[in-house]
């Protein structure tokens, strides 16, 4: 229960530096100094003011300051990450696995929340959490290796299935894309029956890349149950901001990143139960 509860502590205290990453990694600011402060008056924040979760509720959550309200991301993102940490402790232990899919879950909520803000990501997030899952996969690679769990078969070690699945998210993902835009392209030009300022898209590449994430860490599998599960997520939402917004624009990395949180705990049952149907 100890360690439990150490778990969920630390998570909060790595989603705390997860919102530091969130407001200052679009806006190419350090990560590291200063130390916090309210993006309103400027002035640091006080360490007792900092404490995660706990925090945002004695300030009532307003800057001690200037009176300026705290997002409630904050401790959104604190609790979330908490909660994670908790949950994949009790399921790893302590483990070489742990900590891969600890980075995979904090990368989730990074780029989920940055394309909330911005429609867009820093293409260098997904190309550190390829090189990072990488680095996992040859180190699981080395191990089997060593201990001779598997027979020299390519396809059965961890970097070949990480390296397929890396080049089939991408590669899939940018191909429904490429075709992807075509259509919307031409039916808007057909419908509109004139030419269009600007092309639109289909699919960003941040959302590319993002597939090219879920096939390192999760596998061939689950980049195809991801790319058309993210849909169904994202559908109430799109209604929503069509009617309320007027808009057709959504950020669509959160619901891709449910859909991959989906397959990482219940995507045997899924793939299951589909194999069953069909």
């Amino acid at each position: 229960m100890l360690e439990k509860i150490f778990a969920f502590i630390l998570g909060g205290c790595v989603g705390s530096f997860l919102n530091v990453c969130i407001y200052r990694l679009p806006k190419d600011m350090s990560i590291i100094k200063p130390r916090s402060f309210c993006p309103h008056c400027k002035k640091p924040i006080r360490w007792y003011d900092n404490i995660p979760i706990v925090g945002y509720f004695l300030l009532r959550g307003k800057c001690r300051f200037c009176s300026a309200k705290i997002s409630l991301r904050y401790p959104f993102v604190e609790l979330l990450t908490a909660i994670i940490f908790l949950i994949l402790y009790s399921h790893f232990g302590i483990c070489w696995n742990l900590a891969k899919y600890l980075f995979f879950f904090c990368f989730l909520i990074v780029v989920s929340s940055i394309d909330i803000d911005y429609h867009a990501i820093p293409a260098y997030l997904c190309f550190l959490a390829i090189a990072v899952g990488l680095l996992f996969d040859i180190r699981a690679t080395i191990h089997c290796l060593k201990i001779g769990a598997v027979r020299f078969d390519p396809k059965l070690l961890p970097i070949f299935k990480a390296l397929r699945g890396l080049l089939f998210g991408l590669g899939f993902t940018y191909l429904f894309k490429l075709f992807g835009d075509i259509f919307i392209n031409l039916y808007l030009a057909f419908r509109k029956k004139e030419s269009i300022e600007g092309e639109k898209e289909s699919l960003g590449l941040g959302d590319v890349d993002f597939m090219g994430v879920v096939g390192v860490f999760l596998g061939i599998k689950s980049v195809i149950f991801v790319f058309f599960l993210a849909p169904f997520f994202a559908l109430l939402y799109s209604v929503v901001a069509m009617i309320f917004k007027k808009s057709h624009l959504i950020p669509y990395l959160p619901y891709l990143s449910l859909a991959a949180a989906t397959m990482f705990f219940w995507g045997n049952h899924i793939i299951k139960f589909i194999g069953i149907i069909f």
